[in-house]
């Protein structure tokens, strides 16, 4: 805590009483008021609001977010639409987030952590820079411009902000402008305070949501650029190796049809020793396709193979095994395949096998 702070607690300040009973005696009317609202609420029908009218009359969202702007957020980015709910920008902060402080909605600064702001409008009095949060910018931009903080204001906002969240040091002056400290449990200023936090806290929650967002967005371009590079690396290899035998070995003979005519649908049956799997190659010529089905002893495995990339002749890739089946055109196979390993990249030996 500030020197200049901890002094008010070591002394009999007259101040802070005279600043603590203005507080109180405005917490009290609102309380009273509200229950007069409620009771009156509760007597008479209830307001039927013409949505389409309202959304004509409201200005669009101002999206140029500049710090020591006073801005009015959107009503779903605040728990309680019962005050205006004003926020100042206090300043940038890493790119695409700012820092915004909320309003009290009460003339007097509750605690050491709220200061006057030498505004006079209603609701811009007071700003709560104990509840300062970083919060997205295309969050603060759902709101509307309604002023700004004087220039001494806004540096006097920030460095208030940096002494809750740090402990910096604070002019001797700022004792005339900060509310008097909490130091009881049961002091009633402890509820303005968890009512404060609540109310401000879906701004947060929205920034969590669009940060989580942005993370998974991140996650999946770098997982996604991850196997474009192993495919990359693949088709390289399996083009090296195909080049090197010139066909492929095993797969798609042409003599897996001859005794058929042409348009029957046929087997072929290869085994991958090291790995314990059996492929059928199932043909169906009338349809000019061929699947390729994994097996392990003679019986379906949908775990076999999975993420095996199959390339044609060429070193193209023709697709991966996904729950141990890979589907593609006839004439990508025709003249031979080869399977691939996703993790070692390595071509996998196969041997013709019968049932």
């Amino acid at each position: 805590m500030n020197a200049s702070l901890l002094s008010r607690i070591l002394t009999d300040d007259g101040n802070d009483a005279v600043l603590l009973d203005r507080w109180r005696a405005e917490r009290a009317a609102e309380k009273a008021l509200a229950a007069a609202s409620d009771e009156d609420a509760a007597s008479e029908p209830p307001a039927v609001l013409d949505a389409a009218r309202l959304a004509a009359a409201v200005d669009p969202y101002d999206k140029t977010i500049e710090p020591g702007q006073i801005r009015i957020l959107a009503p779903d980015l605040v728990s309680d639409p019962g005050n205006i709910p004003y926020v100042a920008v206090l300043e940038p902060g890493k790119p695409g987030l700012c820092l915004v402080a909320p309003f009290s909605p009460y003339s007097t600064p509750a605690t050491e952590g709220e200061m006057e702001t030498g505004l006079v409008p209603v609701g811009q009095r007071v700003l709560q820079c104990w509840n300062a949060r970083t919060v997205a910018d295309s969050v603060v931009s759902r709101s509307y411009v309604a002023g700004a903080l004087p220039q001494g204001a806004l540096e006097d906002a920030r460095a208030l902000s940096r002494h809750v969240l740090s402990g910096q040091p604070l002019p001797e002056s700022f004792s005339a402008v900060v509310g008097p400290p909490i130091l009881s449990e049961a002091d009633p200023r402890r509820e303005h305070v968890a009512e404060s936090t609540a109310r401000f806290e879906p701004l947060a929650v929205a920034t969590r949501a669009l940060e989580a967002e942005r993370a998974r967005a991140d996650r999946f371009a770098a997982f996604r650029a991850a196997i474009a590079r192993r495919l990359r690396e693949a088709g390289e290899r399996a083009g090296a190796i195909i080049d090197a035998i010139c066909v492929p070995a095993y797969g798609m003979q042409d003599d897996a049809l001859a005794a058929g005519d042409g348009t029957r649908e046929t087997t072929e049956t290869f085994r991958a020793p090291e790995l314990g799997v059996e492929i059928d190659v199932d043909h169906a010529p009338a349809e000019g396709k061929v699947r390729l089905v994994a097996y392990r002893n003679g019986v379906r495995a949908e775990d076999a193979l999975e993420g095996f990339l199959l390339f044609d002749k060429d070193g193209d890739l023709v697709g991966l095994f996904e729950k141990g089946v890979l589907a593609t055109d006839a004439d990508r196979l025709a003249g031979g395949f080869l399977l691939v390993s996703p993790e070692t990249l390595e071509p996998v030996f196969l041997e013709p096998a019968s049932r």
